[in-house]
């Protein structure tokens, strides 16, 4: 069995036109703070914040509230659509529509223009499960062009969570325009010498809070560009050994 194993990932990506390589925005030093916030009915509304772009400077808060408060499930939805810290505002209240099977409440949120960089996102949809799982998955389609995800988690189980403070609220950081990073899904652990192993990981920007990931779809990157990835490992010997492996398979 290797020990130490740690997998590095690199690839060729293809950035937006006008887009350059810049440091990755310190989401962790955002102010989490609304401005305003409306009367809600729920005894406890939960937050979640979207950042927006290379240097995460379009901030939007999301809030969940029910339409009674005997409900189980929170079935409003607060959006800041122009990023002015402002919840009450007359569109940003959305009424959520229970599956069939009332295993999720879909927010349909439509086009986001971001006030920064005068991008259109597209088809925006927020999805929450039940409350015993409680997972929350942000859907656009980045530019018009691109769909990506917010929320994925590495290991199994729920996803992003909103939180009941905004102090604790996840950090989610949506943009296809520059250079990604990568996290590992439901990926095994250990690795046997001269077996083979399912890796799998997303591109795309960790955010600030568990299971916060933003990807980009398998379909950002054209067929014929793959992801290379060097495993590093410690061989019997001790002695520190590198492999290359390419990623060229999409999921």
């Amino acid at each position: 069995m290797m020990r130490n194993l740690t997998i590095f990932a690199a690839a060729m990506i293809l950035a937006f036109a006008g887009a350059g390589a810049a440091e990755p925005p310190e989401l962790n030093r955002i102010e989490r703070q609304i401005k305003r916030q409306p009367a809600f009915i729920a005894e406890k509304p939960l937050y979640g914040l979207y950042v927006f772009g290379p240097g995460a400077k379009t901030r939007v808060w999301a809030a969940f509230d029910k339409s009674a408060a005997e409900n189980e499930q929170y079935d409003i939805l607060y959006f800041d659509r122009n990023g002015n810290g402002d919840l009450t505002e007359t569109d940003e209240r959305i009424v959520g529509e229970v599956s069939d099977s009332g295993q999720s409440v879909s927010f349909s949120i439509g086009d986001f223009t971001d006030p920064v960089s005068q991008d259109v996102h597209t088809s925006l949809t927020l999805t929450r499960r039940p409350n015993d799982d409680g997972s929350v998955m942000l859907r656009l389609d980045w530019q018009g062009r691109e769909v990506m995800r917010g929320g994925y988690a590495a290991e199994p189980g729920p996803y992003a969570q909103f939180a009941t403070t905004t102090a604790e609220a996840p950090i989610m950081w949506f943009d296809a325009s520059g250079e990604f990073g990568f996290q590992p899904w439901m990926m095994k652990k250990d690795f046997t010498i001269g077996g083979s192993a399912d890796v799998r990981v997303f591109l795309g920007h960790e955010g600030i809070g568990k299971n916060t990931f933003c990807a980009v779809s398998q379909d950002f990157l054209p067929a014929g560009v793959s992801v290379r990835a060097t495993l590093i490992y410690t061989d019997s010997e001790g002695h520190e050994q590198r492999q290359l492996n390419e990623f060229s398979k999409r999921c």
